[in-house]
């Protein structure tokens, strides 16, 4: 046992090492649970190990962001894609399924370990406060570790306690109600002792975080009777719906957070490392990344570089003269891995949302002369009638006082549909030089705007018609979109569900929750293969990634993905995979 136990803390050290830079300053040699868990000091520092799982690479510091986009809004801008979740073709094989699993109870894992060592390491009555506190924090990310597998695995090994002898470390698969009932009952025991949102960073979990993370809980445990009937929403749903609502309006009720305006400033905030730098505490919970990868502190993630909106390459490494620019000048390089679907580009038209749909979709490209070294960022080039409010008096091509170059595209340009998501832009990076591939830019994981929306959805749906409620919060949130306010229109309930998956659908784009919403919606496989159909045959749609078209084919088996194989060739008590797998 304690040569198993030794081995695996010392790597989960080495990692906070690469991870996090203020974790210890030696790398031990030889540690184990009895020889290291003295004090709160050392309690306080593993907690950063039971966070670090959340910004690793295979996590939302990367691949996971990724997986994550496989839905209506946004597909895959490459024609060879195979084996992967966002291109409708992943299978037990899926490495980046294999990855998120193994970090997800790498977390859990961690987690456990620092709740097995609480006790005898912070002792003392007068540390109780702080005591509770930090076994709160790692109670709530253990069981949001398992709220994402039950997301994307439905019944998975459920554990709470480290392994004691290598015979233990094969698990059956528990019911995912079961493990409903112990994530619920964790985060609730949990919400007293946290820290407010006005004590505290949002890359710490706050009473707001768990409030709000907690009220999402609900929302998708309320659905899963869609993804396991494909017929209604679970038994409970109404009893869900209104937990939903009551832990979503902790968060209003609180009084401490509000939307920024303009919409754009939270993003700009997430790149240029910065919390809620208008004061108004929109940004609830973070994944905090940070840095450049030019150090031993390996914390930069790969948002705005994968999943962002793409600059060409004047790193460092490139040899460009412009590797430690700001802003326009070196825009920061992205693959342009994902672009918007026709459904999202027209979900933005329909409502003439431009305050949101020239953000989260790029309404211009880099224009750039030269190449190699030499390439340099000239100006900018916006897509037909996407001239921005605030040079809409401007005559284009117009110079700026830098000399950049703003010109226009021609009423033909067919990039008007198919354009890449923008939503994480690398042009606001303060930190330098900038990394080709690493990015610091935060992940947003909950943000006031979806609290809102999440008021509005359950109060609906517990009562007969939308209530004056349901209409303040939803339209609070478009109203700093500046589009047309619904309250006093009349909608029915059903009407109302509809509007509320569409404003969803422009608010949080990209942030992780579209599939979920659509699962627990019971809209997933339908919403998917309805757009397949629409991309293969309007004529909208350029015919040069009609490819793209086949990535939406997907089957029901895509309500739950795979175990990994891997997890199943080491854990021989896992005797079934997923319906279809």
């Amino acid at each position: 046992m304690k040569t198993t136990i030794k081995i695996f803390l010392t790597l989960q050290l080495i990692f906070c090492f690469a991870s996090c830079s203020d974790f210890l300053d030696t790398t031990p040699t030889s540690v184990t649970p009895e020889t290291y868990f003295n004090n709160k000091e050392e309690i306080k520092s593993f907690l950063t190990s039971v966070y670090a799982p959340m910004m690793a690479e295979s996590f939302y510091g990367g691949s996971y962001a990724m997986s994550v986009a496989a839905e209506d809004l946004g597909y895959y801008a490459r024609t060879a894609a195979t084996g992967s979740v966002i291109s409708g073709s992943t299978s037990i094989s899926d490495g980046g399924l294999q990855a998120i699993w193994r970090i997800l109870y790498d977390g859990i894992n961690r987690a456990n370990m620092m709740l097995e060592n609480i006790d005898r390491a912070i002792p003392s009555a007068a540390d109780s406060v702080v005591r509770e506190q930090y076994r709160s924090e790692a109670r709530f990310l253990r069981a949001f570790y398992y709220f994402t597998l039950i997301e994307n695995f439905g019944d998975v090994p459920f554990r709470t306690n480290t392994p004691t002898d290598i015979n233990s470390l094969s698990l059956a698969r528990t019911n995912k109600e079961q493990i409903y009932d112990f994530i619920i009952s964790e985060m609730i025991a949990s919400e007293p002792y946290l820290l407010t949102a006005s004590q505290v960073n949002p890359g710490h979990v706050t009473k707001s975080a768990l409030q709000g993370i907690l009220a999402r809980v609900y929302l998708f445990r309320a659905g899963e009777g869609y993804r396991d009937a494909a017929a209604a929403p679970g038994v409970n749903a109404q009893t869900y719906f209104a937990e939903a609502k009551k832990w979503a309006l902790k968060v209003k009720d609180s009084g401490l957070h509000g939307l920024v305006s303009p919409y754009n400033q939270i993003f700009i905030d997430l790149a240029a490392d910065k919390y809620n730098s208008t004061g108004v505490k929109e940004s609830i919970w973070e994944v905090e990344e940070a840095g450049n990868r030019s150090t031993t502190i390996l914390a930069a993630g790969r948002l705005g570089n994968t999943l962002g909106f793409g600059g060409p390459d004047l790193s460092a490494a490139s040899g460009s003269p412009y590797a430690n620019a700001t802003g326009l000048a070196n825009p920061g390089m992205s693959y342009n891995y994902v672009y918007c679907t026709l459904k999202l580009f027209d979900m933005y038209e329909s409502e003439k949302d431009t305050v949101r749909g020239n953000w989260n979709i790029t309404h211009f490209a880099y224009t750039t002369t030269g190449s190699a070294a030499t390439l340099k960022i000239t100006g900018r080039k916006y897509y037909y009638n996407k001239k921005p409010a605030s040079m809409s008096t401007f005559t284009f091509p117009y110079t700026d006082a830098n000399g950049f170059i703003y010109t226009y595209g021609s009423a033909t340009d067919t990039l008007n549909t198919s354009r890449c998501i923008a939503k994480y832009r690398r042009e606001y990076e303060q930190v330098l030089p900038k990394n080709k591939n690493y990015t610091p830019i935060n992940f947003p994981l909950l943000r006031y705007s979806d609290v809102l929306l999440m008021i509005a959805e359950a109060d609906n749906e517990i009562n007969a018609d939308p209530t004056a409620l349901a209409y303040e919060c939803l339209d609070a949130v478009r109203n700093r979109a500046k589009i047309t306010p619904l309250t006093g229109s009349g909608l029915t309930k059903d009407q109302f569900r509809e509007v509320i998956k569409k404003e969803r659908g422009m608010e949080l784009c990209y942030e992780g929750t579209r599939r979920f919403d659509l699962i627990r919606w019971g809209d997933y496989v339908k919403a998917m293969t309805d757009l397949s159909t629409l991309l293969e045959t309007s004529p909208r749609w350029p015919n040069g990634v009609k490819y793209a078209a086949n990535y939406f084919k997907i089957s029901p088996a895509y309500l739950y993905l795979p175990i990994p194989a891997y997890e199943l060739s080491v854990n021989k008590l896992i005797l079934f995979n997923n319906p279809g797998w």
